[in-house]
């Protein structure tokens, strides 16, 4: 940021200046406060002018804080830390994290506290994470289906192979089991 001469210090004192001079020449005797208003007009000409470069530093860290804000919110599908967003807006630490959960109340964003390292995260509605949200959905749907499906489809398989199993079975002939003829020797009562 450049720094330009102030126009309204400038005219400032260039009127106490113009209200000098013509107090000497008209009134020496309010010279006193001819100089005190017009050590009031450059004060309120300094005191503006440091309002204006105030405000603008501000404007500057609010563009940067919403840029990075949104490219971290973009690389990260919407979890932010407020460190790293203080880093590279180059705001403090307590800034970011003042701006994250002002944000977090008026978004439904939330706060998670984070056991390595220190402190928070704010996780955001992201649009990328709600479609997988719903992608992994669906698939534990289509899942629940199939299984379903799959659980009948072996059933029916089952049922089939019996059936198969059955018509082989009435398919092959019967035929009669061979009849042994009693060995002669076997059961003979020995003589008395």
């Amino acid at each position: 940021m450049t720094l330009r001469l102030n126009p309204n210090l400038t005219l400032a004192v260039a009127g106490t200046i113009g209200i000098g001079v013509a107090a000497i020449a008209t009134a020496p005797q309010q010279l006193g406060a001819a100089l005190a208003f017009g050590g009031g007009l450059i004060g309120g000409a300094g005191i503006g002018r440091e309002r204006a470069i105030r405000q603008k530093r501000n404007e500057e860290a609010a563009t940067r804080v919403t840029a990075c804000f949104t490219a971290l919110y973009e690389a990260n599908r919407g979890v932010v830390d407020p460190m790293q967003l203080g880093i590279l807006a180059n705001i403090p630490g307590d800034q970011a994290h003042a701006f994250l959960t002002g944000l977090a109340e008026n978004t439904n964003g939330q706060k998670i506290t984070v056991k390595q390292g220190a402190g928070v995260v704010f996780a955001f509605p992201h649009s990328q994470s709600a479609l997988d949200e719903l992608t992994i959905n669906a698939r534990k749907w289509a899942e629940a289906q199939t299984q379903q499906l799959n659980a009948e489809l072996t059933q029916h398989k089952q049922a089939l192979q019996y059936i198969q199993l059955q018509q082989a079975a009435a398919a092959i002939p019967k035929t009669p089991a061979p009849t042994i003829e009693p060995s002669p020797w076997e059961n003979v009562a020995p003589p008395s």
